[in-house]
């Protein structure tokens, strides 16, 4: 019984395990895979976007205010500072973009995961590799062990670190939301989060791989915005995918359950209608020979000038110098909110990372105790919380996992 047995090696667990170890307390990762952190290698194209720079409480807000709550103490026990100095004491060095996501400089997120293995080994912490939980068991007490391979592993402290359901091929196949919910945990439902959206009716196929540059995406749902965000997307054989697109997913995939959703793409969201229209038109005078068709390939890809301007009912033959008022106005209102389409699937195993998930209502804050079970932790992309793309969640599962860690360390040693 006196081991604390953490099931998954990702971000999370590493860091509980780590943080475990360091405590004094003996520990052993259980990974179904053959190595461990798969998720991370595959995170920021290979690269693994560390975490985000700024200010904990910048980070903290960019979650739902119910999830930026919950964060709140974890994240001022485990910060990003300190995940970056870890790294670095371990000669890996870091950048940060302007965006603020982090990066190592050499470009490999397997630098990053060897850190973390080491850091456990060397503190004296067991990863046991290629080994299948079958469940967790419980009894009169609280938690009593595992079940892994058909073998019962007793343990009191038992820390769960499996991840969501984004990425099965990496092992995250909700095996932890099963038995969070077996042990009696409420699971808020699995949605997907950062994830390209399908468009109905499909896209044309000569539009894939157009990138639309520096606009902003709006979410419509019952003829309301919904939720919006300003950078760029990709038209892919999918819909809709890059950096705008997936942070929208969330709410898109929210929405559509109850009402017919729409996603709608403003090109130029710095500037007025009013003051686009006047630029538009002045465009138009000094080309009056051209074709509006032609003009409209200085404002759009060129592939979407002809079909933007049909879907408006606006002749892309039509010379500048007939253009009526009412027809450019078309054109800007097109500039404006270019209806993509309707939100399709949106596929949860797509996503980057699963929102839903384990109730943070039944989870302490403090210390990740289960609320509902002595002897439980939960850490990471298991428990009902997503962030944006940016390094967020990485952070939000290291914080997370170092407290549940500790908390299981005390526990354990306590007795």
């Amino acid at each position: 019984m006196h081991q604390v047995i953490i099931i998954g090696a990702g971000g999370a667990g590493l860091i509980a395990a780590w943080r475990c170890a360091l405590a004094g307390a003996p520990v052993t990762i259980l990974e179904r895979n053959p190595k461990p952190g798969i998720k991370l290698l595959i995170s920021g194209g290979g690269k693994c976007n560390i975490t985000h720079a700024g200010p904990m409480e910048e980070i903290r807000k960019a979650f739902l205010p119910r999830e930026a709550r919950f964060l709140k103490p974890s994240f001022y026990r485990f910060t990003n500072e300190n995940m970056l100095a870890l790294l670095e004491s371990r000669g890996v060095k870091t950048y940060t973009r302007p965006n603020g996501r982090v990066f190592p400089v050499s470009g490999r997120a397997g630098d990053v995961v060897q850190v973390l293995v080491d850091t456990v080994k060397e503190a004296g912490g067991t990863i046991t590799l290629g080994v299948r939980v079958d469940s967790i068991e419980r009894d009169s007490e609280g938690i009593s062990g595992v079940v892994a391979g058909g073998t019962f592993i007793p343990s009191r402290n038992v820390i769960l670190a499996t991840g969501g359901v984004s990425y099965p091929k990496t092992g995250t196949t909700g095996d932890g939301i099963a038995w969070a919910r077996a042990l009696g945990h409420t699971i808020q439902p699995l949605r997907p989060a950062l994830a390209p959206i399908g468009i109905t009716p499909p896209l044309p196929k000569e539009w894939r791989g157009i990138a639309l540059r520096d606009g902003c995406l709006s979410v419509v749902a019952g003829g309301k915005k919904i939720a919006h965000w300003s950078d760029d997307i990709l038209i892919s054989h999918e819909g809709i995918s890059g950096p705008a697109a997936l942070e929208v997913s969330r709410a898109a995939a929210e929405a559509r359950e109850s009402d017919q959703t729409f996603l709608e793409f403003d090109f130029y969201p710095l500037r007025e209608f009013t003051t686009l229209d006047k630029t538009l038109n002045e465009h138009i005078q000094r080309e009056r020979g051209k074709m509006i068709g032609t003009v409209l390939e200085a404002w759009v890809p060129n592939r979407l000038a002809e079909p933007l301007l049909r879907s408006a009912g606006v002749d892309p033959a039509t010379r500048g110098h007939v253009v009526t008022a009412a027809d450019r106005k078309k054109v800007v209102h097109l500039l404006k909110s270019w209806t993509i389409g309707r939100v399709a699937d949106i596929k949860i195993e797509r996503g980057e990372v699963t929102a839903g998930g384990v109730s943070l209502d039944e989870v302490d804050p403090q210390s990740m105790r289960s609320r509902r079970v002595k002897g439980l932790y939960l850490c990471g992309e298991l428990l009902d919380l997503a962030g944006p793309v940016g390094g967020y969640n990485l952070q939000a599962a290291f914080s997370t996992g170092f407290v549940a860690g500790e908390s299981a360390a005390q526990d354990l040693l306590s007795r």
